[in-house]
C-alpha cells in the first residue's frame, strides 16, 4: 500500500540576496515612475498657467469692448501725498473686474494713487489668476514696512505675469519730475513715443494700432519671480501686482527670454536684466499671450539679437541717457524682439517661433 508522507517541514525565508534583488527592483520602478509623475504634475501646472494667460487675454479684449483700447500700461497721475506725477495702478488692477476680481476693483480708489493708504487693501489682496502654479512661492505676502503713510505697513502680493512694453522701457522719474500745473515734459513725450509695445506710460493702445498683426504681437508673458536673485532682494522688491512701475507688471525683450545663465545681471533703469525679462519655471521656454487672444509656448532658443558678453547689452544698442534706446542703423532685431512691437513693419513667419 502506498504510504503518503507528510511535508510539514519548516518554511524557508528570503535570503539576503533575494531581499536585495526585490529592493533593487522597487528602486528601479520608483526611479522610472517618479519622473513620469513629476512630468504629469508639471503638465497640469503648465496647463493652469496657459489658462491664466487666456483669462488675461480675454479680460483685455473685454476691456477693449468697454473702452475702445487696451488699459494704460502705467498711468501717470498726481497725488498730493506723492507730490509729483508718478506711475499708478497696473493693467491688472485696471481690468480686474473682467477676470473675476470685481471685489478688488470695487475697493480701488481710482482718484488716488495706488501707493497711498486708501489703496493698501488692493496691494494686499492677491488673486490666483495671476499666479503660475510652477512658481511655488508666488502667493506669499511681503511686508514692506511703513511706506508713504507711516506707521501703516504696506503688505504686497505678487504676480507671475507682465504686459509687453516692447524691447525697451524707461523709468520716467529718473529723467526729471513732472510737477502739477506744468505740461508734460518734452523728454517724457519722447520717451513714451519710443515705447513700441502694447503697454506704455500715460498712453493707450487701440487695437487698430497693431499693424504688425494681433497674432504676431505679444500681450502678456510669464516672469519667474522665484528665480530672481535673493542677494539684492529682487524676489520681494519686484513683481508687485498692483502698480505699473518699471518691471513690476511690464516686461521687455531687451534681454533674452529666461536670461538666467545667458546674460549677467546688469543694471537696467530701475530694475535689472533678469527682472525685466520674460521667464518661467516651465522647462524649455515660457507661455505668452498674444493680442489675438491666443496663448503660445515660446522656446527659449527663439532667435534674438546678439549680446556683448562684456557688458551684457545687445550689440548695436545703447541707452541714450535720455530714456530712449539708441539702435545703430543696420542692427537686426531678432524674432523675439519683432514679436514685441505693435507697428514695426516686420515680417515674422509662424514657423520661426
Amino acid at each position: 500500500m502506498l504510504q503518503l508522507t507528510s511535508r510539514n517541514g519548516s518554511r524557508r525565508g528570503f535570503t539576503l540576496i533575494e531581499l536585495l534583488v526585490v529592493i533593487a527592483i522597487i528602486a528601479v520602478l520608483i526611479a522610472l515612475l517618479l519622473p513620469a509623475v513629476q512630468s504629469a504634475r508639471e503638465a497640469a501646472r503648465r496647463a493652469q498657467c496657459v489658462n491664466n494667460l487666456k483669462q488675461l487675454g480675454l479680460a483685455a479684449h473685454n476691456y477693449i469692448s468697454s473702452n475702445d483700447c487696451f488699459p494704460i500700461g502705467s498711468p501717470l497721475m498726481y497725488d498730493p501725498q506723492i507730490g509729483v506725477y508718478a506711475e499708478s495702478q497696473s493693467t491688472f488692477v485696471s481690468m480686474c473686474n473682467y477676470f473675476e476680481a470685481t471685489a478688488v476693483y470695487n475697493s480701488m480708489n481710482f482718484s488716488r494713487s495706488i501707493y497711498v493708504a486708501p489703496n493698501y487693501t488692493v496691494y494686499a489682496t492677491g488673486t490666483s489668476s495671476l499666479w503660475c502654479p510652477s512658481d511655488a512661492n508666488i502667493s506669499r505676502t511681503f511686508d514692506f514696512g511703513p511706506y508713504l503713510d507711516p506707521p501703516l505697513h504696506l503688505l504686497v502680493k505678487f504676480t507671475s505675469y507682465a504686459g509687453c512694453a516692447g524691447y525697451y522701457m524707461p523709468e520716467p522719474l529718473l529723467y526729471g519730475y513732472w510737477m502739477p500745473g506744468q505740461p508734460m515734459p518734452a523728454n517724457y513725450q519722447t520717451m513714451f513715443q519710443a515705447m513700441v509695445g502694447v503697454y506704455k506710460y500715460a498712453n493707450v493702445t487701440r487695437i487698430s494700432a497693431i499693424t504688425d498683426g494681433t497674432s504676431n504681437t505679444m500681450l502678456y508673458a510669464e516672469r519667474a519671480n522665484g528665480k530672481f536673485s535673493t542677494a539684492n532682494g529682487d524676489q520681494n522688491n519686484f513683481d508687485w501686482w498692483g502698480d505699473g512701475v518699471t518691471a513690476d507688471t511690464l516686461f521687455t525683450t531687451l534681454y533674452p527670454m529666461n536670461p538666467f545663465n545667458k546674460v549677467q545681471i546688469v543694471s537696467e533703469e530701475y530694475s535689472d536684466s533678469w527682472v525685466e525679462s520674460a521667464s518661467s519655471f516651465h522647462p524649455g521656454g515660457a507661455n505668452f499671450a498674444f493680442c489675438d487672444g491666443s496663448v503660445r509656448f515660446l522656446k527659449d532658443s527663439i532667435n534674438t539679437w546678439a549680446f556683448n558678453p562684456s557688458t551684457g547689452f545687445p550689440i548695436g544698442c545703447s541707452d541714450s541717457g535720455s530714456g530712449t534706446l539708441f539702435i545703430t542703423p543696420g542692427t537686426q532685431l531678432g524674432v523675439y524682439q519683432k514679436l514685441a512691437t505693435i507697428n514695426g513693419g516686420e515680417v515674422v513667419s509662424a514657423d520661426s517661433y
